[in-house]
Formats: structure tokens, sequence, C-alpha cells
């Protein structure tokens, strides 16, 4: 996403399609005519060039405009990316809110009240709701579908099971297993229960995006103050990045592809059909 990372002058100034023209335009010339002056010469220029053509101001405007439009095309790829892994529903819903987007930057920039003030960080705030709505769109899908292949009544009954096993059991070594598979049947219950926390809350703030893009549509083109604008969006970027932390955590532990554990207890016939499972 468009972020805040400062881009390299120096570099810049480096790879400048110019500079490095006039660098091998002066190669060139010294190896055609044997007079090496005039690739010390070049040489030299460079030097003042890249101890002092880099902090100039018009350059290093052209920079950031330059590094800006190059991260934004490669945030829009990963969003379509992203968007082609959406079902039906949630794909319209993405685009109405990239069709919002649009709308808003238009009312903005024909808002007399914006018209003094540099516009570009509030567009990119709104390209950033759009592409987290996308993103979080995803988490949802892949959270729901990992949770529709869990039957936690299966492991719940299982960890029952176990518990009793432990219970009654005057075998050391039996006992040991069965808490040891109850501690991980709880373990993986407490994270279906995070999972589980994890999409409603997912989905409660792409609501959010949702309403308050539609809102900052209505009040773009009337809005009297820039510092409106700038509080609504810094409010929603701050619940979304919680969020999309947690989306992280989710998606490492689905990732993670925690297997179902064969409890103390079962016959033979059982743990060979959960092997098969586990394979399949």
């Amino acid at each position: 996403m468009l972020n805040d990372r400062p881009p390299n002058y120096l570099k810049a100034a480096f790879l400048n399609v110019y500079n490095l023209s006039l660098l091998g335009g002066a190669g060139l010339a010294s190896a055609a005519t044997g007079d090496w002056l005039i690739f010390a010469g070049a040489a030299a220029l460079e030097a003042l060039w890249l101890a002092f053509g880099s902090d100039l101001k018009p350059f290093q405007r052209a920079v950031r405009e330059a590094d800006r439009q190059e991260r934004e095309k490669a945030d829009r790829a990963r969003v379509d990316q992203l968007m082609t892994e959406l079902n039906e529903r949630e794909w319209q819903r993405a685009k109405a809110l990239d069709e919002l987007r649009r709308e808003i930057e238009r009312d903005m920039q024909n808002n007399s009240a914006f018209q003094a003030i540099l516009l570009q960080s509030e567009l990119d705030k709104l390209s950033k709701l759009h592409q987290s709505f996308v993103k979080l769109a995803t988490s949802c899908k892949r959270a729901e579908t990992y949770l529709q292949a869990i039957d936690v009544r299966e492991l719940e009954r299982n960890l029952a099971a176990q518990n009793s096993l432990a219970e009654k059991t005057d075998q050391p070594e039996i006992r040991s297993l069965a808490e040891q598979n109850a501690n991980v049947l709880q373990k993986r219950l407490a994270t279906i229960k995070d999972i589980t926390n994890f999409l409603a809350r997912a989905r409660g703030q792409m609501n959010l995006i949702e309403n308050s893009i539609r809102l900052l549509r209505d009040q773009a083109l009337t809005m009297a103050s820039p510092a409106q604008l700038t509080e609504q969006l810094d409010d929603l970027l701050t619940g979304v990045d919680a969020v999309q932390q947690s989306a992280k955590d989710q998606e490492a532990i689905i990732s993670g592809n925690l297997e179902p554990i064969v409890p103390v207890g079962e016959s033979e016939e059982d743990r060979t059909a959960a092997r098969f499972n586990r394979v399949r």
C-alpha cells in the first residue's frame, strides 16, 4: 500500500536517464578519440550533480511524484489480483467502493475549500481505504472457508473423551497422552474462536469503511474545512490498521493448516481412517 517511505534521491539522481546518457556519451567519445580527459570531465560533472543535484527541491518533488505513481501502480496491480479471489457479491461491493472513491476525488478537486491545499495525501488515504477493504474481504473469504471445513462439535466431543480418559485411566503413559491431546484440542478450539471473532470484526470494519466512504461522498462537494476530511480519514485508517494486524495473525494460523489429532483410545481402524483423511 501507499506509505511514507522516502525515495532515495541520490540513487534517483544517478539513474536519471539524462545523467546516464551523458555518462555513456562521454565514455563512448573518450573511447573513440582516445582522449580520456573527456570522460574525466564528465566524471567531475557527475560528482557535482550527485553532490548538489539530488538536493534540489524541484528534482526531489519530481522523484517523489514518480515514486508515488510507481507504488500506486504496484498497489493497484495487487488489489486487482486480490479482487479476482472474491465472490460476485464482494467483488461488486469493492467495485462500487472504488467508483465512490473516484467520485469523491472529483468533488474534492471541485470544492473551493480544498483548492489551496495539497490534496494528494487525502487521495492516497482514500486509495488505502479501498485497498484495505479488498484485503479484508479476501481475508474473510479464507477465514470462512477454513471454518466451514472444521467440525467444532466433533472437536468438543474429542476433548470431552480425552478429559474423561485422563481421569479414569490408571496408566501414566495413557494419561499423559490424553492430557496432551486435550491440551492440543483446547488450543484448537481457542484458535477457532479467535478466527470467528476476527471474522466478526473484519466484517464490521468493512461495513464501516463502506458507510463512511458513502458519507464522505455526500459531504465532499460541500465540506467547509479540509480538517473534517483529514480527521475522518485518519480515524478510519486507525481502525483499519488494527484489524489488518489481526488479519495477518489469522492468515498465519490458517496457512499453518492445523490438522486434527487422533485422540488416545480410538481403534486402529479409526487411526487408519484419520491418517487417510489427512493425506487426502
